[in-house]
This record gives C-alpha cells, sequence and structure tokens, in this order.
C-alpha cells in the first residue's frame, strides 16, 4: 500500500457533545475536516468571541515562550544557564495530559505578565543605555578639555562660544578673528574635530558669530557641572548598572525556565482549541444539531466509529467515496526504508491522490545512483554510522532525520557499489575487481567508457521507468488508450532500443580488457538486433501516429512530428546521467590524489607520517563531505526533471488531521 485509499465521511451530531467529538476525533488522529454543504433549515456559525480570546491569548502565549527561549540562548554562557532546559524540547505527552492542559492557564496568565513586565524593562534599559552610549560618543571630541563644561560661558560683558570645528578650518577662522577687535580664540583640543573657545566683546560677538558659522562652527549643547573625563565616567557607571539591571532580568527568567514545558503545552492547546472553533465554523447547524464533514483513511472507518460512540450515542455517521472532481488529501503508507524518501518527492510535490506514488522507484534509483556516485566501502561505512547517529538524537520523525536515514542508506549502497568497484578510500583491498575503475591504472588501463555507457544505461532504465509510471497513472485515470500510446509505446521504444544497439556497443568497448562477452550471449543479440529494431521504430510510429488524436485537422500532424522531435529531448535526458559518472570519477580521483599526496609524505620518517596522516584524513573528510552533497543535489536533480518530467502529476494536499498542527507537542495517542 503506498496512498491510502480514503472515504468521506458526514457526522451529525447534537451541539452540546460537538467539543467531545471533537476532541475524539483529534484522538483519532485519523480524520480531516472540510467544508460542509448548506442546505434548507441550516446555517454557519458566524465567529465568536471566543475564537477571538483565544486568538489573543495563543499570539501572547507565543510571544512569552519566544522571549524565554531568546533570552535562554543569550545565557548560553552564564552560570546561571538552566541546565534542564533540553527537557522542554520534543514534548510527547499522552493524549489525557494534553485534554487537560487548560488547568495550566493561570499559569500561563501569570507568565504572560511576567514577561511583559519583563520586556517592558528590557525595552527601557536598552533605550536609556542606547542614549548613554550615544551621549558617551558625542563627548569624546571633548575628553582632552580641562574644566567643566558650565565654566564656559557668557559674562556680562562678553559672549563666549564653546564648541567644535574642522581641524582644516581652525586656521581659516583665526586669520579672521585676527581682524576684529577684542576677540580672542583659543584651541582646547588639537584633534579631526577640534574643540575652541572663542571669547568676544559684546560689541563684536554677531560678527565673531558669523564667521565661527561660516566655517561649520558646531556649538557645545552641554552645560554639565563637571568636564567631559568625569561624565564619561558616570556614563559607564551607569551603562554597567543597566548592564546588572539586563542581567536580573536574565538571570531571572533563567530560574523559571521549568515553566517553559507547561507553556508550550498550553500554547498548542490554545492553538488546537483555535483551530476547532475555527473549523466549526465551516459546520452546517441548526439550532441544536451540527453536521461535519471530512476524510477518513477507509481502513480508519471503525476506529473513529468507535471513538465517536464512546463519547455521545446522540450521533449519525455516514461514510461514502469521494466524487471523482473532489480535491483528496494524499495520506502515504510505505515501509521504513521508502518512508525516508518521501520528504525528498514531498520538495517537489505531494502526490496526487488519484496517482501512483513514486515514492518506491524514487528510492530504488535514488540510493541506486548515491550507491554509484559514492563507490566506496569505507564512505559507505561512515555515511552508515554518521547518519544512524545523527538520525537517533533526533526524536521527531521531520526531515532532517529523514536526510540522515537516507544518508545512511546510501551508505549501504555506496559499500555494495565500493565493493564491485574495488575502492576502500580509493585503495585496492579485495583480490577482485568485478568493475572497472574509470582511473587509469599503473597500466594506463581504464574503464572509463564502459563505466559511462553504464551511466547512461541507468538513465535509459529510469526513463523507460518513468514512461510505465505515465502508463500506469493513465490507466488508474480510466484512460487506456493514453496509457497505451503515451506510456507503454515508449516503454517499448526503449526495450527495442537497447536490443537494437547492445551489439553495437559491446563491440565499441571490446578493447577495455575487462569487458568479454560471451559468444552465446553475443549469438543472442545478434539475433534480437533486427527484431529490436523493429520493435523500436513501430513504437515511435505508433507513438507519432496517435500523438494527435485528440486534436482536430493539420493539429494531428503536427503533434505526430512533436513526438518525433520530443526524441532529442528525450536523449538530451538520458545525457544528463552523465553528471553519475562525472561525480564518481571526481570523487575517485581526488581520493587517489590525497592518498598519493599523504604517503609521499610518509617516506620523511615520524613527521612525515604526522603530516601525511593528516593529509589522507583531511582529504578524505572533504571528499566525503562533498561527495555527499553534490550526490544528494544531483541525485534530487535527476529525480525532479528527468524522471518526474515524464509522469508525475503532484499537486497533491498532504493529509492534515484535526489537531495535526502543532509546534512544540508531540501527543501520544
Amino acid at each position: 500500500m503506498s496512498i491510502v485509499a480514503m472515504n468521506k465521511i458526514k457526522l451529525m451530531g447534537i451541539n452540546a457533545h460537538k467539543e467531545k467529538i471533537l476532541n475524539a476525533l483529534y484522538k483519532t488522529g485519523c480524520v480531516e475536516l472540510s467544508e460542509t454543504e448548506e442546505f434548507a433549515d441550516t446555517f454557519r456559525l458566524p465567529a465568536g468571541d471566543k475564537a477571538g480570546e483565544l486568538s489573543a491569548k495563543h499570539d501572547e502565549l507565543g510571544r512569552t515562550i519566544e522571549f524565554y527561549n531568546e533570552v535562554i540562548e543569550k545565557s548560553k554562557d552564564k552560570p546561571y544557564y538552566p541546565k534542564n532546559i533540553e527537557n522542554s524540547k520534543n514534548l510527547f505527552i499522552s493524549y489525557d495530559e494534553f485534554i487537560r492542559s487548560p488547568k495550566l492557564a493561570p499559569i500561563g496568565d501569570g507568565e504572560t505578565e511576567k514577561a511583559r513586565g519583563f520586556m517592558e524593562r528590557l525595552s527601557q534599559i536598552k533605550a536609556e543605555r542606547a542614549k548613554l552610549i550615544n551621549l558617551g560618543a558625542n563627548l569624546s571630541p571633548y575628553l582632552s578639555v580641562d574644566g567643566k563644561f558650565s565654566d564656559f560661558c557668557d559674562t556680562k560683558n562678553t559672549k563666549a562660544f564653546f564648541g567644535t570645528v574642522k581641524k582644516d578650518n581652525v586656521a581659516l577662522i583665526s586669520e579672521k578673528l585676527s581682524k576684529l577687535e577684542a576677540t580672542e580664540l583659543n584651541v582646547l583640543s588639537d584633534g579631526q574635530i577640534s574643540v575652541i573657545l572663542v571669547i568676544s566683546y559684546n560689541d563684536y560677538a554677531a560678527a565673531a558669530l558669523e564667521i565661527l558659522t561660516e566655517y561649520e562652527f558646531a556649538p557645545c549643547p552641554y552645560k554639565f557641572d563637571c568636564s567631559a573625563k568625569e561624565k564619561l565616567a558616570e556614563i559607564n557607571a551607569d551603562v554597567a548598572g543597566f548592564d546588572l539591571k539586563e542581567e536580573e532580568i536574565y538571570k531571572a527568567v533563567c530560574e523559571n525556565a521549568s515553566v517553559i514545558k507547561d507553556l508550550k503545552i498550553l500554547y498548542d492547546y490554545y492553538g488546537f482549541s483555535l483551530e476547532k472553533e475555527t473549523q466549526a465554523e465551516n459546520f452546517s447547524c441548526t439550532l441544536s444539531t451540527f453536521i461535519l464533514e471530512g476524510f477518513v483513511p477507509k481502513d480508519k472507518i471503525e476506529e473513529v466509529k468507535s471513538a465517536v460512540h464512546m463519547v455521545s450515542d446522540a450521533t449519525f455517521i455516514e461514510f461514502s467515496e469521494p466524487d471523482k472532481e473532489e480535491n483528496v488529501p494524499t495520506l502515504l503508507k510505505n515501509n521504513f526504508a521508502v518512508r525516508q524518501t518521501e520528504f525528498i518527492t514531498d520538495m517537489y510535490s505531494t502526490p496526487n491522490y488519484r496517482e501512483k506514488d513514486p515514492n518506491r522507484a524514487v528510492f530504488f534509483f535514488f540510493m541506486l545512483f548515491m550507491g554509484v556516485i559514492m563507490a566506496d566501502i569505507g564512505y559507505g561505512v561512515i555515511m552508515i554510522a554518521l547518519g544512524l547517529f545523527l538520525a537517533g538524537r533526533i526524536k521527531v520523525d521531520n526531515g532532517t532525520r529523514r536526510l540522515w536515514y537516507n544518508i545512511a542508506i546510501g551508505g549501504i549502497f555506496a559499500i555494495l557499489f565500493g565493493v564491485l568497484f574495488n575502492s576502500l578510500f580509493g585503495v585496492s583491498v579485495l583480490p577482485f575487481t568485478l568493475l572497472p575503475s574509470p582511473v587509469p591504472s599503473e597500466g594506463g588501463q581504464t574503464g572509463l567508457m564502459t563505466i559511462l555507457l553504464c551511466c547512461l544505461a541507468l538513465g535509459v532504465l529510469q526513463i523507460a521507468f518513468g514512461y510505465f509510471m505515465k502508463a500506469l497513472n493513465l490507466f488508474k485515470s480510466g484512460d487506456v488508450a493514453g496509457g497505451i500510446f503515451d506510456g507503454l509505446c515508449w516503454v517499448l521504444f526503449f526495450i527495442g532500443f537497447v536490443f537494437a544497439s547492445f551489439n553495437f556497443l559491446i563491440d565499441y568497448l571490446m578493447h577495455d580488457a575487462f569487458v568479454v562477452m560471451d559468444e552465446g550471449v553475443k549469438n543472442f543479440f545478434d539475433t534480437a538486433a533486427m527484431p529490436g529494431l523493429i520493435v523500436m521504430l513501430s513504437a515511435l510510429f505508433i507513438a507519432a501516429a496517435t500523438a494527435g488524436r485528440a486534436e482536430k485537422g493539420f493539429g494531428k500532424v503536427s503533434k505526430g512530428f512533436g513526438a518525433i522531435y520530443g526524441l532529442i529531448n528525450i536523449f538530451s535526458d538520458i545525457l544528463s546521467y552523465a553528471r553519475l559518472f562525472g561525480l564518481m570519477l571526481s570523487g575517485m580521483i581526488i581520493a587517489k590524489t590525497f592518498n598519493d599526496i599523504g604517503t609521499g609524505l610518509f617516506a620523511s620518517g615520524i613527521i612525515g607520517y604526522v603530516f601525511g596522516g593528516a593529509v589522507i584524513l583531511i582529504g578524505h573528510t572533504f571528499n566525503l563531505a562533498m561527495g555527499v552533497l553534490g550526490a544528494y543535489i544531483h541525485d534530487s536533480r535527476l529525480q525532479y526533471i528527468e524522471f518526474f518530467g515524464k509522469f508525475y502529476t503532484g499537486e497533491g494536499n498532504k493529509f492534515a488531521p484535526i489537531g495535526s498542527d502543532m509546534k512544540y507537542v508531540y501527543v501520544v495517542k
């Protein structure tokens, strides 16, 4: 089973039992709700105040959790950092414990109020600190000036102009002020921004100010009864005081970190309650009853019936087949290995409910290609160990965990091809070699073309299988003619192509010492070459002749030519599989190169062994990391473009039962 068969559910119950029924459906984890149709004597419930209140509490609690998490993250190197904070991650709780979450509401209300106070205080501290730091920065030109700011003031008969100018303007100001009577210039600080004091009798003050303004004089805005140094020391003390106040808040939050677990549970409960209120707006209602509709897996019908009847005996439940036009959600059910590649397919698009699940094929080809690219026993062992270790540290079945499992499974295939190529960290250790290495040996022999053609043959296999999947999807949708002419005809084309070209390719490779062809096999393919050619051309003719069967007039002819012209795209897609060969070859060459460099250093004695070992270790680590990254990216590309492009529709909606959208909590039902 891959895509689980779905049934529609229609349930009628009394309003007094609605909450219990929705909780029961949530407990099963088997029902996705949808909008119901309105009919006579029914209406939709408007959004009530409860939904607004839940939304407000949910949002405020979310901000509180984010604030606490942010503070705790900033306190990682502090002695008060909570040691048991990991206990509030990946929360696995029972259904009964989750349903009893409303008892945590007083804690949630108290903590949100407390967090709001903390945030307001931190905001004030931040603003005051920024203000002081900015003031300290503005005081920097005056630090070398002795005396209090308040000392530089006017007298009864004089005006004092105290402030800053650019250093280049000081001489110009001095020259012009020297022409004024009863005016004196004092340079108090000679920096890039200079501090000057100009004292002038009242009668000449206006003229002095005009000259200063011309040269961008900035009057000092401060009248502190202390010097700049004293004020800066005061500022630094105040900033340190603000730091201590902030530290006290951080410490208080960290000492209260144990409450985060309860807050997260309550947050997801509010989210679940809000979802129930929102979903209820889609129900058809009367004054005393409600009707809900949705989808349920066929094999879970009895479980859903039992769960509902346990909480309410005043219900009517009806199950039916979905209409052909309905958008049915997709639920996948695969074995453990295939399930790990589901997220690779989902990154492209979730399978459509009415098509075949491609994940088994994706699993086989994805792992096969990863094995071909890595093709080393040592790398495969490390991939298995590292993948299983990191996947085991992740308790939640998410994309990251599945990625590591994919790498571990790919390691098994890497070992398989490592045995075939006789490669352990780029070194031949086995007494046999089943496949020729594309890297030239000491005698100059290489299986370069053989391996390249094998990689292209894998491309032929996957693309042919893509057309086979297309045929299955068309048959499933009832389009038998499409399945035959648009799917199976192209499968026959590739089968014929293989038989027609097999001996030609083998003869081309016979100079390779690794290619040995049994005479009986050669005779078989000699005999099959002509029938293969006939099958290939016949399949191409039928595919071209029927390509425009749904068109009218000239469209029938143009579609046929388009199908033949499409061979260019098909063979272009096949050439894309040369990337398997390229990535494999580059990995093998890099491994061999680092081995040669490292072993070459061994001749230098003990130091050579140290540096040589380091070169080999670092080199293989780099090669493994780049190899796995390249394998994942290019392997995915082959699935998405070359393979999916032949048959895959996608655009499905993943099955999302009520209550499945939890952010922090995983309810064990």
